[in-house]
């Protein structure tokens, strides 16, 4: 069963020193980053991170970090949907031991379930994006409802689910 938990004096380090498989290093930060970032953006006051330890069966096997985004009418999300608001995912990781095994279906399934209760308010889509080379994340995405938009982000194709 997959949980989703809070990062914690407790796991932080752990969660940081998850590894992809080898060739995957360029589809997602490290995670070390990641959770920094996060510490950035709340010392900022910027969109509040959400970031989350993976578990399965109460091991660690994953994280993922995501932010509720208030969209400018000049955004792609806002110009092309109408979107004025989203649950921007832009972390996610299974560890290179865990992969293989559905576990990535199974978190996205919880982190969806999840973003979808609106935890930080009310959200038109849920959006994120990932490297046009990697097919595993394309077909994880689609398979659960995500549309490419067409878009590329920093070099990376963005992908919607409407709420």
């Amino acid at each position: 069963m997959i949980e989703l938990r809070k990062i914690t004096h407790d796991n932080w380090t752990k969660v940081a020193g998850l590894k992809l498989a080898e060739g995957q290093e360029n589809f997602v930060a490290p995670n070390l980053y990641s959770l920094a970032e996060a510490y950035v953006d709340t010392t900022n006051n910027d969109d509040p991170p959400m970031p989350f330890a993976i578990y399965s069966n109460d091991e660690l096997v994953g994280f993922a970090m995501m932010e509720f985004c208030e969209l400018d009418e000049d955004e792609m999300l806002y110009e092309k949907y109408g979107d004025k608001s989203t649950y921007n995912f832009f972390r996610f990781m299974i560890d290179e031991r865990h992969q293989g095994r559905g576990l990535g279906r199974e978190a996205m399934v919880k982190i969806l379930e999840f973003l979808k209760t609106f935890p930080q308010g009310k959200a038109d889509s849920i959006s994120l994006s990932y490297e046009p080379t990697n097919e595993t994340a394309r077909k994880l995405y689609s398979s659960l409802g995500f549309a490419e938009t067409g878009h590329l982000m920093d070099g990376e194709m963005v992908a919607r689910l409407g709420l």
